[in-house]
């Protein structure tokens, strides 16, 4: 074994007999010897050793100041008197300095035993110093992972608990500050009071069950009553940290964990499953119904000609389209809500539209309700369909009416938001860092408690009289606000009114000036057309509106019988009205394959219901199920008689 050795010795006769013992004990030894007080601070900061032998006594050092120097820099390396003449005094004093161990020169026998004894306690104080370091790192990590963790600590001893510990997180759950929570025994008692009344008394068994042995630990999610007054949702997980013989628990200890910022992302997951799943729902309900309407509407139409005026039978079909068109306002509100409404987004000045339908806010409101306007002189472009917005604004104008029975105030602002990343985080919205125009449209009326609040803006949810409401006006303002990529909540408390918020991203680029567009004044035609509709009546009612106007039209059942048309018809087709949204191919691919046959064809789409098949834009023309004829014989002659690229004209 080859040992590192220090001697401090001032003869080199007696440190070669110290080598030699050392060696005949089996060990390979590799010395150095100091005998000034320089020369044996530098050995010890120069090197390492395994072992220091000393002299008591040499005329330039003496060894007692050389252990006091090596205690003092803190070395923990056996260290052992050899010396020639060493009384009983000097054997005391070195053992109090602290020295391990001595032996006469005259007696190195012993040394081999000392130096063996020594270099294994030595080893035990290292790995004894390793395992409380390592028990220390241990302790770390555990504080570490407990702040990770947000996790509250307690700790009681049972069945008094007369002893017990929590930390500073664990009073923090439940809004206290140290010294707030009450000390033991009270702590375990009052610990279950704040439980809520639904959970306490399984909680309750739970515990018993795991104090008593018959489960091994205690978990469980319960609501906790905070200091505020309000519930948080916490996990409690807690083992045994003592058992008695019996197997019950004498001692145990715990994590409270706050769950409630992940209970309410989890509800918010659900929500937005729940109203997707709704709007899916109505998008598809409301393009069946789209096409439905498109014929009853205009073959209505075509009845109602040929009734005179003043008849019965004239007036029973007003009634009849009268019906209609509220079915037309019903499903359009369903295709707001779904988020599949075409729209026409533009870069829009927000305060100039608010302006723009002040009026109409406040015939609607009526005159017993004050409507204030604080709109930020600066603000921010939107990009959003500008009839959707005004919808939005009308449909929060008349819920805030409807709030206000006894009249009011209802204020309306605009102001520019620049949201940060903790905004979500202080106000529990998932709002992405940027930059919003912010319009809110608070009133004074009656409020909402917290489950109306949670069900607001679900689609045919209301609370108003059988009759009085459709349920829809709400979950409009949600559809047209998502569809925008925008955000809308509501801040309610019953008696103290309502605060809508709406979030708008900031566009870039200038407002869009308003302007009326320009018409062919000649709605006829002779151009030859192609009608590709999968829903046969609305097909039909199409064809025969084209031909009426003095087109050539071929018709399509699907996009395959199109193309198969265009292939084998023999003359040039000027124009396809084709809907969106088709089995197999849907209506913009179906254009691209036309384009391939004929270049210059113009395209005219149909459709209540996009199913995000077209990105409209200024070179899309689209015609809005369901359309009056005169709409639908504009749209065409606009299309044929551009001379560029269509530019998009909606309804």
């Amino acid at each position: 074994m080859m040992l590192r050795l220090l001697v401090v010795e001032d003869s080199e006769a007696d440190t070669e007999l110290i080598c030699r013992e050392l060696q005949r004990g089996g060990y390979a030894v590799d010395v150095r010897r100091v005998d000034t007080e320089a020369d044996f601070v530098a050995a010890l900061e120069n090197a390492e050793w395994d072992l220091i032998i000393s002299d008591f006594s040499m005329p330039r050092f003496d060894g007692l100041r050389a252990y006091e120097l090596f205690r003092d820099l803190g070395y923990d390396i056996p260290f052992i008197f050899v010396s020639g003449a060493m009384g009983e005094e000097r054997a005391v004093q070195a053992m109090k300095a602290g020295a391990r161990d001595y032996i006469l020169k005259g007696h190195l026998g012993r040394l081999n035993a000392a130096v063996q004894r020594e270099l294994a306690e030595a080893e035990a104080r290292r790995k004894g110093r390793e395992a409380e370091a390592e028990k220390a790192q241990q302790q770390r990590r555990l504080a570490v992972a407990l702040q990770a963790t947000r996790a509250g600590v307690f700790e009681y001893n049972v069945p008094d608990g007369s002893k017990a510990y929590f930390n500073e997180r664990f009073s923090e759950i439940l809004g206290y500050g140290p010294g707030e929570v009450p000390a033991p025994p009270a702590f375990r008692t009052w610990f279950f009071e704040q439980i809520h009344p639904d959970e306490r008394e399984q909680a309750i068994d739970v515990r018993e069950r795991f104090i008593r042995g018959e489960i091994r630990d205690f978990t469980m999610e319960f609501r906790i009553r905070h200091k505020d007054g309000k519930w948080r949702h916490v996990t409690c997980h807690a083992a045994a940290a003592q058992r008695r013989p019996d197997g019950s628990v004498a001692e145990l200890i715990g994590v409270l964990v706050d769950r409630t910022e992940e209970k309410r992302l989890e509800e918010q997951f659900r929500q937005a499953q729940k109203m997707e799943a709704i709007g899916r729902l109505a998008g598809g309900i409301a393009h069946d119904f789209n096409n439905l309407l498109t014929v009853i509407s205009n073959f209505g139409e075509f009845v109602l000609d040929r009734l005179a005026p003043g008849t019965t039978e004239h007036d029973d079909m007003q009634e009849v389209l009268k019906a209609a068109r509220r079915a037309e306002k019903l499903t359009g509100q369903l295709l707001a809500y779904s988020r599949r409404r075409p729209v026409a987004p533009t870069v829009l000045d927000v305060n100039a539209l608010v302006a723009g339908v002040d009026k109409m806010l406040r015939s609607l409101i009526g005159d017993d309700i004050e409507l204030r306007t604080d709109l930020a002189p600066d603000l921010w472009n939107v990009k959003i369909d500008a009839g959707g917005l005004e919808q939005v604004l009308v449909n929060l104008a008349v819920n805030a009416r409807d709030a206000m029975p006894d009249g009011g105030r209802l204020s309306l602002e605009t102001r520019n938001a620049v949201v940060g990343d903790e905004y979500a985080t202080a106000r529990g919205r998932d709002v992405p860092a940027g930059r919003y125009v912010v319009i809110s449209v608070t009133d004074t009326g009656i409020g909402m408690d917290e489950e109306t609040r949670s069900r607001l803006f679900e689609p045919f949810f209301t609370t108003k009289e059988p009759g009085q409401g459709t349920g829809l006006g709400l979950a409009t303002c949600y559809g047209i606000v998502k569809q925008a990529g925008g955000f809308i909540w509501v801040y309610s408390e019953p008696g103290h009114g309502s605060t809508f918020r709406v979030l708008l991203p900031r566009a870039s680029g200038e407002a869009e000036a308003e302007h009326e567009p320009t018409h062919s004044e000649r709605l006829r035609g002779q151009e030859t057309l192609l009608v590709v509709e999968d829903e046969e009546p609305v097909r039909t009612l199409v064809v025969r509106l084209l031909r009426m106007l003095g087109y050539r039209i071929h018709e399509a059942g699907s996009a395959a019988e199109a193309l198969d048309i265009a292939r084998t018809c023999g003359e040039q087709i000027q124009g396809v009205l084709t809907d969106i949204v088709m089995p197999e191919m849907n209506g913009p691919a179906l254009v691209s394959r036309l384009k391939e046959i004929f270049p210059d064809i113009r395209p005219v789409y149909m459709s209540g219901y996009t199913r995000g098949a077209i990105r409209l834009d200024e070179t899309i023309t689209l015609v809005q199920k369901p359309f009056a004829p005169h709409d639908l014989a504009r749209k065409v002659r606009d299309v044929l008689d551009a001379p560029q690229k269509p530019t998009r004209r909606g309804l």
